[in-house]
């Protein structure tokens, strides 16, 4: 068994990893679009982009939790 093999995620958890990062922003893809390839291809690309991707993401989640925060305060 290579290295890559020993290394390499199985489907379900790069699926899991996928949805953590593009869930949120609701842009995760439709499982049924994409092959097995596809997959891993776009689980390679989102581990190789730079944190400033991530941090934006974090920040449109906060943004969401703040708007949801005050809508509760203002309705109460």
């Amino acid at each position: 068994m290579s290295s890559l093999q020993n290394n390499t995620p199985t489907l379900a958890q790069m699926w899991q990893y996928i949805d953590k990062i593009l869930d949120p922003i609701d842009m995760a893809p439709d499982k049924a679009s994409l092959d097995n390839g596809q997959v891993f291809r776009l689980y390679l690309k989102l581990g190789k982009i730079d944190n400033s991707f991530r941090d934006s993401i974090q920040v449109h989640i906060l943004r969401n939790q703040l708007a949801c925060a005050r809508l509760e305060s203002l309705v109460n």
